[in-house]
């Protein structure tokens, strides 16, 4: 059990992150449910990529799989819509 203390809204949590200079931070990884492709999860992981906090659904086997496809677009600006449409299409799986 987490003690009260280091417990924090996400809003909270991330303005800390940011002010300790971490631009970079997993918050949370969701499994939302089964994808129609065999054996794939849809996975919602929310993290902060250059201090913008973003939330993307991912179609992956597993959680180390989803981290493993999101890790080459971290830190390179691209907006949470495209990632959204790049990680989280069943097509691209």
């Amino acid at each position: 059990m987490l003690r009260k203390k280091y417990k924090k809204e996400k809003d909270a949590l991330v303005h800390d992150l940011v002010n300790k200079g971490r631009k970079t931070a997993i918050l949370s990884i969701e499994l939302k449910g089964s994808s129609k492709l065999k054996n794939h999860m849809i996975y919602e992981i929310t993290f902060i990529d250059n201090c913008v906090p973003k939330i993307i659904p991912i179609v992956a086997i597993d959680v180390t799989q989803a981290l493993g496809k999101l890790e080459p677009h971290l830190n390179i600006g691209i907006p949470e819509p495209t990632l959204k449409w790049m990680l989280g299409n069943e097509r691209h799986a």
